[in-house]
């Protein structure tokens, strides 16, 4: 054999382990994908129910998240049963209520549990799978604090429109309070800070609001500051429903504007962790 064929089949057989090489590579890390996302799913399960354990072997506390929910809709009946009926009033009242209790029950979730964030940390704990499984559970509390207020003002009063519609309306903005509030809870070093801050959060909700300012006087940029307030989309939503031919378009649009905060909150509540990781 000529050193110049010599030369040739030494180049095709480089060649060819190369590509074998890069064939291999690619295949583990096509494999590594599924192993990796499959972890982020089971890691998700693991601690959903692991937060569940913890929230359910404190049934004092879960007792009175839930019945703070009937007790304030037992108020709105005594302001409002008297009038025979529902004003817009009592639907912004509802829809505030709901975020509130979005935001008290989530704003301690993480900061009290730091010290446990940190160290899982260096065993390739999920941010996600962490921040969704706060969402998981507090947003089955949430639904049931939303639906208890709602049956104790439906026992007095006759609300217009489908009371499953206002119900997904009142826990939408529940949730978009719990992404407010774990997203304090993740920027916040102590628990009494995180609870200071909720104050600050609900009352934005009150005074960019037609509640707060007839509709005719709002200065030009109230407009645009209200239409980022979660309440503002539940309370378009009531208001729509008590109408006598609802525009129900305009209630999904309200509804994907809820849920869309909530997603970004909770996106930045995770974002939020990953600094804290890095130092």
């Amino acid at each position: 054999m000529s050193e110049v064929e010599a030369t040739r089949q030494k180049k095709a057989e480089a060649s060819t382990e190369a590509s074998t090489e890069a064939s291999a590579t690619e295949t583990t890390a096509e494999s590594e994908r599924p192993q990796a996302e499959h972890a982020k799913r089971s890691q998700f399960g693991v601690l959903t129910r692991r937060y569940l354990a913890c929230t359910l072997g404190d049934p004092l506390t879960v007792l009175v998240l839930v019945a703070q929910a009937p007790f304030i809709g037992f108020l709105c009946t005594l302001v409002w049963g008297d009038a025979g009926r529902e004003t817009p009033s009592l639907y912004f009242v509802m829809a505030l209520s709901s975020i509130w209790f979005g935001c008290i029950n989530a704003c301690r979730e993480i900061v009290k549990e730091r010290a446990i964030l940190e160290r899982e940390r260096f065993f390739g704990l999920s941010l996600p799978a962490y921040v969704g499984s706060k969402f998981a559970v507090l947003a089955g509390i949430g639904l049931a604090q939303v639906f208890t207020m709602q049956m104790a003002i439906e026992w007095s009063m006759s609300l217009r429109g489908p009371f499953l519609v206002q119900t997904l309306a009142m826990w939408g903005a529940s949730i978009c309070g719990m992404g407010l509030g774990l997203l304090v809870s993740a920027l916040s070093k102590t628990q009494e800070r995180a609870v200071g801050v909720i104050p600050l959060l609900i009352l934005p909700q009150i005074l960019f609001s037609e509640v707060a300012l007839r509709r005719e006087w709002f200065p030009d940029t109230m407009d645009t500051i209200e239409n980022f307030m979660p309440a503002y989309w539940a309370f378009d939503i009531f208001q729509e429903l008590a109408k006598t031919e609802p525009a129900y378009g305009t209630v999904l649009g309200s509804f994907f504007v809820l849920f869309l905060y909530a997603g970004i909150l909770g996106t930045l509540a995770t974002a939020a962790l990953i600094p804290r990781r890095e130092t």
